[in-house]
């Protein structure tokens, strides 16, 4: 069986990139001008007329009007035709016309006005991120991973910093398709981008799947120069310093890694995310008793988090001590009742702790549901936006299910309570599913009752 701890591909591809509009007027600042032409004056006019209140069909025929207007003059390498002309076509969704666009901007615009097309590159990053996020929501996952891959072609020229979402996420796609070829290519990719204020999280997340993919080939020279590089750059990343050790226990200096363990371990600096993230690279590395000493620590700081929950069960479970966690499997169920990770969870150790009857009872109350979470995980978007994503499948649930969440404070109070409201998939086809919500308070864990309850 395999028992490692894996981030979810939906927990992260849920976050959803926030829109960026670029301004309609021509733009005329200290260091940077442009010579205005009449096609262009006629697409800032046209832009002039989109506002908030403006329909979809009224957005589109302006932006096609600009476009009509500035086609004209696109082959006389004029930078504010061809970047307004990116604009449009952005807007119209007519991303490889933006692209060629945007090239020839680069090269004819002056050095000080080169930020104003990396504005507009990362503008149709967010369509193309976002629109990749919906078809993968619907279960389109070759359309999702196709719109991420053509994200990236924006993204790795923008310069803005969450651009490298989209290399993770499609990597992550890649390896969930089967495709590690891919995979390794995208992150790659990722690594070669000119993105210098990348989110720490999204650079982690490359190195640590390119590791993976490189050790698994047996390449495990070239991945220890990955993390070995990255980690003089960034020496406070304990992640990547727990999946350095793993690396080292593969190439057999076991030694050096668990010196690389035992120094984190006296560590009281850490926050919960780092008590987690070292947690679960300790799990995966199959060093079990100090993975459940990291989960402790994180759940000493919070212990409403699902993950720090079930990853905490599950160390102690594989460190031979299955009876200390029986009441917390037993949350685990209460609070997660369609999961089935929660339900197994909880037969292991009573299984373990030879409650043989018990662990029995547990596993058929499991089968008797209609209902199945394959995952359900939550994500901080950041100013005080949370998002529950996972998967679910009906296994005889029909019509409309109407599913109560609540959402847990620091001490354990409800602050908030939403119901995720979602017609039932055909049985046996999985679905995604996604709850947002907005809090005025810091979020520490989440639970949901069966529906209708």
């Amino acid at each position: 069986m395999d028992t490692r701890v894996r981030t979810t591909l939906k927990s992260v591809i849920l976050l959803s990139a926030v829109g960026l509009a670029f301004p309609a007027q021509l733009i005329s600042q200290d260091e940077c001008e442009f010579e205005g032409t009449a096609g262009a004056g006629t697409a800032q006019e046209a832009f002039a007329r989109i506002t908030a209140e403006s329909t979809e069909d009224e957005v589109i025929a302006a932006n096609q009007e600009a476009l009509d207007a500035l086609s004209r003059e696109l082959d006389d390498d004029n930078a504010i035709v061809l970047l307004f002309a990116a604009q449009a076509s952005i807007s119209l969704g007519q991303f490889d016309q933006a692209n060629e666009h945007l090239t020839r901007y680069e090269e004819v615009a002056d050095p000080e006005c080169l930020q104003h097309g990396n504005t507009q590159r990362f503008n149709a990053w967010v369509q193309l991120y976002n629109s990749a996020v919906s078809a993968y929501s619907a279960g389109e996952n070759e359309e999702a991973l196709n719109a991420f891959l053509l994200a990236n072609e924006f993204g790795a020229k923008s310069g803005m910093a969450a651009a490298l979402g989209s290399f993770t996420n499609a990597a992550l796609l890649q390896r969930q398709m089967g495709d590690d070829a891919g995979a390794m290519e995208t992150y790659q990719a990722a690594l070669a981008a000119d993105i210098p204020d990348a989110e720490p999280d999204q650079i982690r997340s490359v190195i640590t799947g390119y590791g993976e993919l490189l050790t698994a080939e047996g390449r495990t020279e070239e991945a220890a120069e990955i993390y070995e590089d990255y980690m003089a750059r960034h020496p406070e990343d304990v992640g990547i310093r727990i999946g350095y050790a793993a690396l080292l226990v593969e190439q057999g200096a076991e030694e050096e890694a668990q010196n690389i363990y035992d120094t984190l371990i006296e560590r009281d600096d850490l926050s919960y995310e780092q008590w987690l993230q070292a947690a679960v690279g300790l799990f995966n590395s199959g060093n079990y008793d100090t993975s459940l000493a990291a989960f402790g620590k994180a759940r000493g700081l919070n212990p409403f988090n699902k993950e720090g929950m079930e990853g905490f069960a599950n160390a102690s479970i594989l460190s031979g001590k299955p009876g200390p966690v029986i009441a917390l499997a037993d949350t685990l169920v209460k609070w997660y009742p369609y999961d089935t990770n929660s339900y197994q969870i909880y037969t292991n150790s009573l299984s373990r702790a030879n409650m043989e009857d018990r662990a029995i009872e547990v596993a058929q109350t499991a089968q008797t549901n209609e209902l199945v979470f394959h995952s359900s995980q939550m994500a901080v978007l950041g100013g005080g936006v949370y998002i529950v994503g996972g998967s679910l499948e009906s296994r005889g649930a029909t019509g409309t299910l109407t599913i109560p969440f609540e959402f847990l404070d620091i001490d354990g109070g409800i602050v908030q309570t939403e119901t995720l409201s979602i017609e039932a998939p055909p049985t046996g086809q999985p679905q995604a599913f996604r709850l947002e919500i907005q809090a005025e308070v810091p979020i520490a864990g989440f639970r949901y009752k069966k529906s209708g309850t």
